[in-house]
């Protein structure tokens, strides 16, 4: 592909005239100028680099440091002395993420009262798309909920205008259809690896949840039970518990996220809420645990997915009050 930046007026010139020009400026300027593209280093060359290179870098003469240099054309990002390298402003008391609490001072505290707090607006957001014959939108929010970070995907889910039939438990199982790294519908094999051996099926929780959420005439078409894995124990508690209960919460095993799943005749919403804990250093630790890895190349201890859930002791959160 062509390089735009050539037909610029400024590279249209004669290489005489063009090198006429550059005599003409200061070393700082001819610097910056060589690290604009790729074509003004190629027509300038890299001469002017000299002047801040080894001991140049050090003195303070007229032009300073090649990285400072750098620095005056990205103003957000900040110059270190010791490093001698601009770079983005790190997560740390001067520049922390805007969503955790913070005082005036900055950084970030403990919420001082319990309950619930308000939306936060960075997690706010929604989308739709077509996926074989269903309407798919995906709406997210964020709030604290005693002093925990929950963040909530609302999936919701009808037959596109065009279709006359009612929405089945197949049409949404068969999507497949995800709400973290542990739990889906899928029913394709697991991975075969290269440096583990192949993991289970992948489990049958999602797919029940949703199933029996539905009218017994529209469960048809739904995988046999031979295409997952049996049931851990927990899984089957949680399925005897939800037979007597309309408004069950589910859990997954791996991982800080809890769903419940809503049949209305004409829509099914799947609301899915992950927790992210109380302080920062377990919003790193959790967000390992939401992140699917899977691949042929992939050890044991490395993979997170439907076929390698490992049971996990995560602590029990609240919800919000509009669940």
């Amino acid at each position: 592909m062509r390089d735009v930046n050539r037909t610029l007026p400024l590279f249209t010139l004669p290489t005489e005239i063009l090198n006429h020009i550059i005599k003409h400026i200061p070393a700082d300027a001819e610097a910056s100028l060589s690290l604009t593209c790729k074509e003004a280093l190629h027509r300038i060359g890299t001469a002017s680099w000299a002047f801040f290179r080894g001991r140049a870098r050090h003195r303070r003469d007229q032009y300073g440091s090649l990285v400072e240099l750098l620095q005056r054309d990205i103003p957000e990002y900040e110059y270190c002395a010791r490093c001698e390298t601009p770079s983005a402003h790190c997560l740390g008391q001067e520049a922390s993420i805007d969503y955790w609490p913070q005082t005036e001072e900055g950084g970030y505290t403990q919420p001082v009262c319990m309950g619930e707090g308000p939306p936060l607006r960075l997690f706010n957001g929604n989308f739709t798309f077509r996926r074989k014959d269903v309407d798919y939108t995906l709406r997210s929010s964020g709030r604290w909920v005693d002093r925990n970070l929950i963040v909530t995907h609302e999936h919701r889910l009808r037959m596109s205008d065009s279709k006359s039939w009612p929405l089945r438990a197949v049409d949404i199982t068969s999507l497949p259809f995800r709400v973290c790294a542990h739990l889906t519908t899928t029913t394709a094999p697991p991975v075969q690896g290269i440096l583990s051996s192949t993991g289970a099926l992948n489990g049958p929780l999602l797919t029940h949840a949703i199933a029996s959420a539905f009218p017994k005439g529209l469960q048809k078409g739904l995988p046999k039970p031979s295409t997952f894995r049996k049931a851990t124990a927990a899984e089957q508690d949680q399925i005897a518990a939800a037979e007597s209960e309309s408004t069950f919460v589910w859990r997954c095993r791996s991982c800080p996220t809890k769903v419940a799943v809503c049949y209305d005749g004409d829509e099914v919403v799947v609301k899915a809420w992950h927790c992210f804990g109380k302080e920062l250093y377990k919003a790193v630790q959790f967000w390992s645990l939401f992140v699917r890895r899977e691949g042929p190349t992939m050890g044991s201890a490395k993979r997170n997915s439907e076929y390698r859930c490992v049971s996990r002791s995560v602590t029990d959160f609240i919800l919000p009050r509009k669940v």
